[in-house]
C-alpha cells in the first residue's frame, strides 16, 4: 500500500445518513477508507426491492470539507456497459433489432480484419467480448478523433484470437454497439439511454460527460497517488465530446439504487414493466467462459463467464452478477444477488480498483451471513504481488540494456510514420531530443540503446497495460539503404512515409 497520506488519515470521516443506516455496514465502509486512505465513498444496498442501505462516508475532494452523500455524483465506467446491454434489450423486445442480427445490419460500414469474424460478427458478439480483438484501447482513451472514427479503425487490427473463442475485453466493440444502437433508435445512445432508462427509473442525477458532472453542485473529485505515494486530486477525463457507450455514465448511489431495484425485479420498477423478462434475461445469461481471478478464487468460486454487460460468477455458494468500473481517479462496482433478492453499489474517488472489491466481498460476507475473511489484507496483498511484478519486468527491460552502444544522428530518424489503425507518429527533433508526437500525447523520447528509445510512460495514462513493456519502448529500423523505414511503437509497426 501507498505510504505518506497521514493527512488523509486525520481527515475526518463525513456520514451523511439518507435511509436507515445499518452500522454494520457502517463499519464496513468506514474500515475500508481507512486501510485503503480514499478519500470517500458512497453505497447503497437494495434487498426485498427495498433500500436498507443508502449512505456517503468522507469527503468529495481532498483537503475540502464537502462530505460525500448519497446524491455525490461519480464517475461509473465500464458500469455502463449494463446500461448499453439493458438498451439493446429494448430494441430487441419492440423488434427493431436481435441479438443475433450481423452488425452490418445496423453499422453497414463496420468491417473486422479477420475475414470469419468480419463475415459473421453479430450484436451479442459485441456484447460479451468474444470478437477476437485485444483491448487497444489507445484507440479511443483520450484521442482526438471521434467515436465513429476509433470504431472504423478495427478494421485495421489483426486479431488477436480465434473469432468467439476466447474472451478479450473490448471497449471498442461497445462503442461499436452504442453507434448500432443509435443507428437503429434514430437518436444518439445517450439520448436513448436517458429517455428510455434514465427517466422512467427516475435516475434524476445521471449525465454523460465530465462537464455535465462538475456543473452538479454535489460532485466527487477523481484522486490518485504521486510519485511518493500520496493521495492527491486530479484533473477529470475529459469526454465532453466522447460519449462512449462503454462508460461515460457519471450518477449517484441513489440513482443506482433504482437501477438494482429494476434488475433484481427482471425489469421492473414500482409495479412497471420498463423491460420484459424475456429481454432482461438474455444479459444476464452467460455467453462466454471467463478464467477465473485470484480473487474469485479465493472466494470458492467454481465459474466466471461473461453475459451481456455483466460478469457472471458464483461467491461462496452464492451466484453473482456483477460489474467494475475504471475512470481516472474513480472506481466502481456494482452486484446482483438474485436469488436472495439482493444487491449494492459502490462508488470511490480513488483510482485503486482494491478499494471496491474488498468493500464489496466484505459486504457480501455481512449481508449473506457466510463466514468473514479480511478482504482488505487479500487485495492489498494481490496489489503488492502486481507491483512487485510489474517491478520485475522492468528490472528486466532494464537488465537488457547495452551500455556504450549510442544512438546515430537524431536527424536520421526525424520524420513521419504511419499505421493503418493507430495513425500517424511524428519523430521532431527539439532541444537536442528527439519527440514523439502521436494522437493527443507529445512527449520526449530517452535513448535506450542502438535504435532503441524510452517512453515516460507516466504521461501517457493509458499505457495501462503497463505490464506491456512495449508500451515504454520505440524501436526505429533501418533498411538496406542506411534509412530509418520503421518504427515500432504499442506494438504496431509505423511505416516512414515517403
Amino acid at each position: 500500500m501507498s505510504l505518506g497520506i497521514a493527512a488523509i488519515a486525520s481527515t475526518s470521516l463525513w456520514t451523511t445518513a439518507l435511509a436507515a443506516a445499518e452500522p454494520a455496514i457502517d463499519g464496513i465502509l468506514r474500515d475500508t477508507l481507512r486501510f485503503w486512505h480514499a478519500p470517500g465513498i458512497a453505497a447503497v444496498v437494495v434487498r426485498d426491492d427495498r433500500i436498507i442501505y443508502l449512505n456517503g462516508l468522507g469527503v468529495r475532494e481532498l483537503g475540502r470539507n464537502e462530505p460525500v452523500t448519497a446524491d455525490t455524483l461519480f464517475a461509473i465506467g465500464s458500469c455502463t456497459k449494463a446500461f448499453t446491454a439493458t438498451a439493446l434489450a429494448i430494441l430487441v423486445e419492440e423488434g427493431k433489432a436481435d441479438w443475433d442480427d450481423p452488425v452490418r445490419k445496423h453499422l453497414p460500414w463496420f468491417r473486422l480484419d479477420d475475414p470469419l469474424a468480419d463475415h459473421d460478427v453479430r450484436l451479442c458478439d459485441l456484447l460479451c467480448h468474444r470478437i477476437g480483438l485485444a483491448g487497444h484501447d489507445l484507440l479511443w482513451y483520450g484521442a482526438p478523433w471521434n467515436i465513429e472514427e476509433s470504431v472504423r479503425r478495427m478494421a485495421f487490427l489483426q486479431r488477436s484470437t480465434s473469432f468467439r473463442s476466447t474472451y478479450e475485453y473490448n471497449n471498442l466493440a461497445y462503442l461499436a454497439a452504442g453507434l448500432a444502437i443509435g443507428s437503429t433508435a434514430k437518436q444518439p445512445w445517450h439520448v436513448f439511454v436517458q429517455e428510455r432508462l434514465f427517466k422512467p427509473l427516475g435516475m434524476k442525477d445521471a449525465v454523460f460527460t465530465s462537464g455535465e458532472a462538475q456543473k452538479s453542485a454535489n460532485h466527487a473529485s477523481p484522486h490518485s497517488h504521486d510519485t511518493a505515494g500520496n493521495v492527491t486530486v486530479i484533473p477529470w477525463y475529459n469526454d465532453d465530446k466522447q460519449i462512449r457507450a462503454s462508460g461515460s455514465i457519471k450518477t449517484s448511489a441513489r440513482d443506482l439504487g433504482q437501477w438494482l431495484r429494476f434488475q433484481l425485479a427482471h425489469g421492473k420498477l414500482d409495479g412497471k414493466q420498463i423491460v420484459s423478462v424475456a429481454a432482461l434475461d438474455e444479459t444476464h445469461t452467460p455467453r462466454i467462459p471467463v478464467p477465473l481471478s485470484a480473487a474469485e478464487r479465493a472466494a470458492g468460486a467454481t465459474q466466471s463467464s461473461y453475459a451481456l454487460g455483466w460478469h457472471i460468477s458464483d461467491y461462496r455458494g452464492h451466484a453473482i452478477h456483477q460489474h467494475g468500473g475504471a475512470v481516472a481517479g474513480f472506481r466502481a462496482r456494482i452486484i446482483l444477488v438474485p436469488r436472495k433478492n439482493l444487491g449494492l453499489v459502490l462508488l470511490t474517488n480513488l483510482q485503486d480498483m482494491e478499494i471496491v472489491n474488498a468493500a464489496g466481498n466484505n459486504l457480501l460476507d455481512h449481508l449473506l451471513g457466510v463466514e468473514k475473511k479480511d478482504w482488505n489484507v487479500f487485495f492489498d496483498k494481490e496489489h503488492t504481488k502486481a507491483k512487485a511484478a510489474e517491478k520485475e519486468r522492468l528490472d528486466k527491460l532494464k537488465t537488457g540494456q547495452v551500455w556504450g552502444r549510442k544512438a546515430k544522428d537524431l536527424d536520421m530518424y526525424v520524420g513521419k510514420y504511419s499505421e493503418p489503425a493507430y495513425g500517424t507518429v511524428t519523430i521532431k527533433k527539439k532541444n537536442g531530443s528527439l519527440w514523439l508526437t502521436w494522437s493527443s500525447y507529445q512527449f520526449p523520447l530517452t535513448h535506450y540503446h542502438y535504435d532503441t528509445f524510452l517512453t515516460p510512460t507516466k504521461d501517457l495514462q493509458l499505457l495501462l497495460a503497463e505490464a506491456d513493456l512495449r508500451a515504454k519502448t520505440v524501436v526505429f529500423e533501418m533498411n538496406e539503404d542506411a534509412e530509418m523505414s520503421f518504427l515500432r511503437f504499442l506494438g504496431r509497426q509505423f511505416t516512414r512515409d515517403k
